[in-house]
């Protein structure tokens, strides 16, 4: 098994897999979340993405130290593309903590529905992919339907809290990019590697600006999201190994079950009418421009 887990980094389409794997990550990282968000009620999102971050690293390297190629498996000759993606998972996810900590989870999430949107927008920018006037329609109802989500009703009134998810969402659509684009050549362990070490250092650097010793129930909840979170990350990362994002781009609505779960259960937060229309607007509009890209 953990030979296995070394393996030479090559893409597979084994759609139905690449779907399991998926959704085992949204359900992990999900989890996360909800513990995240009572954790950042006393400890800072930075201290808990650094833990994150350095609980997935002591993972990586027992289970690379335990596999048949030893280090060896974390040579790589794209170390660039590695800390673009490490520096891009980093910042988002600290992004994503303070956005949960600001605002409700259900809406933090119906945002990040939104990230084929972003990503759709980014192939435009940057790789100069052409849309068709469908696809800029799409886009247009799915800015509409974040409006609907983000609204003062549903106490959505940090400005902090909405710019830090928008900022999230444009990042992990960068980062997915990152993690598809170096599994044609790097192994899994290889990507989550660097992952890890690129959070720590990043990290590391602010976190004893924010420092406060958490309790005894603290400490286990953010030990906790360090090891779902590598977890989480591994699932994902097999999952693109799998198959393409315009197949499992669907699935990542799952994450919207277990915010909205989470959020009833824990805090009590639930989606208003409008907001609902709006996440239902969102998802129409993404899986439009899934479709389109499939094409």
């Amino acid at each position: 098994m953990v030979t296995s887990l070394a393996a030479a980094g090559q893409l597979q389409f084994k759609p139905r897999l690449g779907v399991f794997y998926m959704l085992g990550a949204i359900f992990v990282l999900g989890s996360t979340d909800a513990i995240v968000k009572w954790s950042s009620g006393n400890i800072d999102p930075i201290q808990i993405g650094f833990t994150r971050f350095l609980v997935s690293l002591v993972m990586v390297l027992w289970i690379v130290g335990r596999s048949e190629p030893g280090f060896t498996v974390l040579r790589t000759r794209r170390p660039i593309e590695h800390a673009a993606r490490a520096f891009c998972a980093a910042i988002e996810l600290t992004a994503f903590y303070i956005a949960i900590s600001l605002i409700p989870l259900p809406t933090a999430m119906s945002i990040i529905a939104a990230s084929p949107i972003f990503g759709t927008l980014l192939g435009v920018v940057f790789l100069r992919e052409r849309l068709r006037l469908g696809g800029w329609v799409a886009i247009l109802a799915g800015f509409i339907g974040m409006l609907l989500v983000v609204q003062p009703e549903e106490g959505v009134d940090s400005t902090l809290g909405t710019i830090a998810v928008l900022t999230s969402v444009v990042l992990w659509c960068l980062a997915q990019l990152f993690a598809r684009r170096l599994s044609t050549t790097e192994s899994n362990l290889t990507i989550l590697f660097y992952y890890a070490l690129g959070g720590v250092i990043i990290l590391g650097i602010a976190t004893p600006f924010v420092w406060s010793d958490p309790a005894p129930l603290e400490w286990i909840a953010i030990l906790a999201v360090g090891i779902f979170g590598c977890v989480g990350q591994y699932f994902l990362i097999l999952s693109l190994r799998y198959a393409p994002l315009s197949v499992l781009a669907p699935f990542e609505y799952s994450a919207l079950i277990w915010a909205s779960l989470y959020g009833y259960i824990f805090w009590g937060d639930v989606l208003g009418p409008i907001a609902i229309v709006g996440v239902a607007v969102i998802v129409a509009a993404c899986l439009y421009i899934t479709r389109t890209m499939e094409h």
